[in-house]
């Protein structure tokens, strides 16, 4: 008790818990109950009083389904009092859960936590949740795993963390598991791959395969429920499109077409004519800017376990590899989800034609393999840093990144890729935070402008010097602004466009390095923020925009001489935040943002017709993305994919055998280590 001026306060830190407590004897009793939990289980049906202000203050579900019943039937008191729960549910667990919303405390016998988790999972309780999954991770064996896993599948209401912990356990201990007497309760989808080579056959990264038949899974699910996946063997072959495909796609005479595949597609044939069904075949859409990301060729072969995502991936519960094993020299086994459910995965790779020999492998006319998978391939190194809305540029033929941000704050390091030894080295921090920000190379120095350092818009603007490897800084931007656009013309320094807040500009500044000013260029035509800027030839690109929340295909042009903006074609898709870069006398935009979702798709504009084409999809979806022509390659590095900021890069190759095609993986030999000449940054593959 306290006395005041005029009041007086008594705090009895004992009556809440001791109403509860004559509540929960009330239930008991079922005194002045108003709410019915109707639990079933196999053998029988039970009731379960309750105050439903109690566990609806415990259980959402509850509050939704008695919340609701009120709604709907309010002159019906036998239906709006009643929670009625079908299912082969533990009716002690349940009334242990009942008796939890009252007292704040749980015990149980240890072998019903399973029946408590599913339990708490239907009702919402996430504290419950949590702690039931903790326990059953903790004591996870080989024999029993596979249930818990089915368990954790089963529950979105499950933390991230103990479904990750169950499925590194699985992947230790992958032998022994496929061993447990779980493993025979689980669907078994069989898939066989055509190959044309015995190299092809020994080189296949085995949980690469194990990923794209995961993909060809999530395709053909939409079509085929889970069980008739299991009702045969999938004879597969790897597409010009990267994508595995049913090998009944295959059409008679083509050069893939065998009496193996003919044997295939009669038996096909005879199964769905069993099941009253026909074959769809696989379709594809052309002529438009596909969103969907690619896979590059050297994939299925590298010796990389990396995909060329980030290590902190998209988690999806749905479609997911837990553990692959090798079971024999052309065979894997693994554990997957798929769909939603875990399925035992196995896989068989065939020599398609069988004429040639195991110990030798396809050769070109040469003498040399014209198989990828001898071209000892390498995976791109990932920065070191996941970031986004970051700077990215040449320099003496390396790659040059700083700046932008993460998940949790705007960055101030810089760091650049070796290409020869694919190695990234860490260089001067620059003296401020810079997200949301360009850069450009101007004479061998790289100019940073801009951008944010998560509190406020920046004019701070400040100059790389790698012979020093200094950063000095230089005289500011006359107006704060990020998510401009930055490039080197004619001598000087380009920032276009932007924003100071969530609203665009059309403000064009110069930058005169040997005066060391700012100057005013003409104005775009519309206010541009995150607008994607090259140079090429005698012009400046400003390729589409975000203006508060929507996007923008526009395009336009800057003449120097005329100190004007013509408008050009736009893009086929509207977007922001996209890469862009000059190669071979084209402009390629790449990903960015649709004001809904992240962008893999790619367009390509060609200046001397004023058109733009679908090019190829990046592997990853990447928003705020940077990107940089160098040694003659077009890199895109970094970004958000809509859930991840990404640390991971990919080239372009031009020189892939269905024209180009995004990759992850590089032959080092390719390489040279740089020079302090510093390319143009715009010649040809």
């Amino acid at each position: 008790m306290k006395n005041g001026e005029g009041f007086i306060e008594f705090d009895n830190s004992t009556a809440a818990s001791s109403v509860l407590e004559n509540l929960n004897k009330l239930r008991k009793n079922k005194q002045f109950c108003d709410g019915v939990i109707q639990v079933s289980s196999k053998v029988d049906t039970h009731e379960i009083s309750c105050h439903r202000a109690v566990v609806a203050s415990v259980s959402p579900y509850l509050f939704e389904v008695f919340n609701q019943r009120v709604e709907n039937n309010t002159a019906d008191r036998a239906l709006a009092d009643h929670c009625v729960l079908s299912g082969d549910y533990d009716i002690d667990v349940f009334e242990s859960l009942v008796n939890y919303a009252y007292t704040s405390k749980l015990e149980i016998p240890k072998q019903k936590v399973k029946a408590l988790y599913h339990a708490a999972a239907k009702l919402k309780i996430n504290a419950v949740v949590k702690f039931c999954g903790a326990y059953l991770v903790d004591n996870v064996t080989a024999e029993n795993c596979l249930g818990v896993r089915a368990i954790l599948t089963d529950s979105y209401h499950c933390h991230k963390d103990p479904i990750t912990r169950l499925d590194s356990f699985i992947k230790q201990n992958i032998g022994e598991v496929l061993k447990s007497s779980e493993i025979s309760s689980l669907k078994h989808i069989q898939v066989e791959l055509i190959q044309s080579s015995w190299a092809e056959m020994d080189n296949t990264n085995e949980r690469h395969l194990l990923e794209m038949v995961l993909d060809w899974l999530r395709a053909t699910e939409t079509t085929l429920e889970i069980d008739r996946l299991t009702e045969k063997v999938h004879l597969l072959y790897l597409n010009r499109d990267r994508t595995l495909h049913d090998c009944n796609d295959i059409e008679t005479g083509d050069v893939r077409d065998s009496e193996l595949v003919q044997d295939y597609k009669r038996l096909s044939k005879k199964l769905h004519q069993s099941n009253g069904q026909g074959h769809a075949k696989s379709k594809s859409k052309k002529g438009t800017a596909n969103n969907k990301p690619a896979k590059p060729k050297q994939f299925l072969y590298t010796r990389s376990d990396s995909s060329g995502s980030s290590d902190d991936e998209e988690f999806d519960r749905d479609f997911r590899i837990i553990a692959t094993t090798s079971t024999s020299a052309h065979s894997t086994t693994g554990l997957a989800i798929v769909n939603g459910s875990i399925v035992l995965l196995s896989t068989v790779r065939r020599l398609n034609h069988g004429e040639t020999p195991p110990d030798q492998s396809p050769t070109s006319p040469n003498g040399q393999s014209n198989s990828p998978v001898l071209q000892q391939m390498s995976t791109l190194q990932a920065m070191p840093n996941p970031r986004c809305g970051l700077g990215v540029a040449e320099l003496n033929g390396s790659l040059f990144v700083c700046g932008g941000y993460d998940r949790v704050e705007c960055l101030k390091s810089v760091e650049i890729l070796n290409l020869a030894e694919n190695r990234w080295s860490k260089l001067p921090d620059m003296h401020s935070p810079r997200g949301r920000t360009d850069i450009a190379n101007l004479n061998g120095l790289i100019y940073a402008v801009g951008g944010s350092d998560g509190t406020k818009d920046l004019t701070a603007c400040e100059v790389f010097d790698f012979e020093q490897e200094k950063w000095h800084s230089i005289a500011p931007l006359p107006f704060p602004r990020s998510h401009a656009g930055v490039c080197a013309f004619k001598g000087k320094i380009y920032v276009i466009g932007g924003s100071n807040g969530l609203r665009g500009m059309t403000r064009v500044d110069v930058y005169d390095p040997e005066s060391n000013s700012w100057s005013l260029a003409a104005p775009l035509t519309v206010k541009r923020s995150q607008p994607g800027i090259v140079v090429l030839k005698d012009f400046i690109y400003a390729v589409g925009s975000g203006e508060e929340w929507n996007c923008s295909p526009s395009v336009e042009r800057y003449s120097a001489e005329e100190n004007k903006w013509i408008p050009c074609a736009p893009m086929q898709q509207a977007r922001r935040g996209c890469g862009v870069a000059s190669l071979r006398g084209r402009i390629y935009a790449m990903g960015g943002h649709d004001g809904s979702h992240s962008l893999c798709s790619v367009e390509v504009y060609d200046p001397t017709t004023n058109t733009w084409s679908a090019g190829p999809p990046l592997t990853t979806c990447r928003a705020n993305v940077g990107a940089a022509v160098v040694q003659g390659r077009l890199f895109v590095v970094g970004g958000f994919n809509g859930k991840t900021f990404l640390n991971t890069l990919e080239t372009l190759d031009c020189d892939a055998e269905d024209g180009e095609e995004w990759t992850a993986f590089v032959d080092r030999n390719k390489w040279t280590s740089g020079s302090r000449e510093s390319s143009s940054g715009i010649s040809g593959c």
